[in-house]
């Protein structure tokens, strides 16, 4: 047979790449074509995947690794990039219902200029906010225009949505609806609790009570009653008493008022 050499004779001069697949049977015998295999994958190749696998299990367990230590960070990061807020205009009135998040500002604006006529936000189920500053911003926006807030019966509001609620000139809430507040924590894991009461941190709330018109003594005090009250874990709901005596409520009326 031509080109062909016996398995166990002499190789070829020239340095020749074999793969099993150019293997061919013949009786007793194991020929070998003395040519060169062009889908060889060589011991170069063999080791950079395997650089490149062990630096992709490095990538993934870093990320797992973030994820349990932080794994508020992630959650903010994700509803941060979906529509979380809903919203619904009923005559001169917007229901708003949801999370608040970093989309809420803009579609705030494109509803209040689509319908000029609303003066008064009435909020549903809002158990909060999943970006503080986007809240606080929405909410100066929506101060800075005008308009009352109404919370139902079955309505409620929570940690940054009760803050979204002050911004009303008015600020309704029927018996039987829920006010909750609780103390905050960043991604890390830090609290406001074990912050001194003159660390600048606390400024981002009580700044922003003082400018939605409230006195630096009221945003004070209630800013300090949330805090307080309950744990960034944990929920407070206000009494009627309560809302009226830190300013939260400007009144309270009978269900379905």
């Amino acid at each position: 047979m031509e080109n062909l050499t016996h398995a166990h004779g002499v190789l070829p001069s020239a340095p020749v790449a074999l793969c099993a697949s150019c293997a061919v049977q013949a009786g007793n015998f194991i020929l070998i074509p003395a040519i060169p295999c062009e889908n060889i994958v060589t011991l170069q190749e063999v080791e950079e995947f395997e650089k490149l696998l062990i630096a992709l299990a490095v990538v993934v367990a870093g990320v797992g690794g973030l994820y349990w230590a932080f794994p508020t960070l992630f959650f903010v990061i994700y509803y941060n990039t979906i529509y979380t807020t809903e919203f619904r205009v009923e005559d001169n009135k917007l229901h708003m219902s949801g999370m608040i998040n970093a989309y809420t500002p803009e579609q705030l604006k494109d509803i209040f200029g689509e319908h000029p006529e609303i003066d008064t936000i009435v909020l549903g189920q809002m158990p909060g906010s999943i970006d503080d500053g986007a809240n606080l911003e929405g909410a100066a926006w929506v101060a800075d225009r005008g308009g009352d807030t109404y919370l139902p019966q079955e309505g409620m509001i929570a940690s940054g949505a009760t803050d979204f609620f002050l911004v009303g000139k008015s600020r309704v809430v029927e018996e039987g609806a829920v006010v909750g507040v609780h103390s905050w924590a960043d991604w890390r894991g830090i609290t406001e609790q074990y912050l001194p009461r003159d660390d600048p941190a606390h400024e981002l709330y009580i700044g922003f009570y003082e400018s939605i018109g409230w006195t630096r003594a009221q945003a004070e005090d209630f800013y300090f009653f949330t805090i307080e009250k309950a744990p960034a874990e944990g929920m407070y709901a206000m009494t009627p008493q309560e809302m009226l005596a830190t300013g939260v409520a400007t009144k309270i009326v009978p269900a379905n008022h």
